[in-house]
Parts: structure tokens; sequence; C-alpha cells
């Protein structure tokens, strides 16, 4: 049980850090591009001039990517401690 959970968690985080299939590279590009548009719009009802979108660390690929770094190193742990 306890070997099959650290693979688990191995297999996710590697599985997140190197973005098999490109799911998370889209999902943030799908969830920048909707922001993007309600800031615009926001902006343009107040009668402001447009200012650049910048989004949040949890909408870019590289920050969710980056995340499966400590899952991976979890799993890892977990296997040596269960192996030792």
């Amino acid at each position: 049980m306890g070997i099959g959970l650290a693979i688990v968690y191995i297999a996710v985080g590697a599985t997140v850090l190197f973005d098999v299939g490109g799911l998370i590279r889209r999902r943030c590009d799908r969830v920048q591009k909707k922001a993007a548009d309600r800031h615009r719009e926001t902006l343009w009802a107040n009668g402001r001039l447009e200012t650049p979108y910048v989004p949040v660390p949890f909408a870019r690929a590289g920050v969710l990517r980056a995340l499966g770094l400590p899952i991976a190193l979890v799993g890892g742990l977990l296997l040596l401690l269960h192996l030792d």
C-alpha cells in the first residue's frame, strides 16, 4: 500500500512537472484569455483607458508545472522511507 501510494505521487508529480499532453498550458491559456476579456470589459464599462492584464501566479503554466516537483519529491521520500 505504501509503495503504491509513493509511486502514484511520483507519477502525478512527473506528469504535472513535464505537462504531459499540454493540458496545463491549454487550461492556463484559456483562463488567461477569459480573465483578460473580463478585465478589458470592466475597464471599458468604467470609462478608463485600457491597461495590460497581468495574470495571477496560479494562472501561469510555469507556476503550476513547478508544483509538480514537490509532489514528486514527497513520493520519492515516501518510497525511501518505506524501503528503508
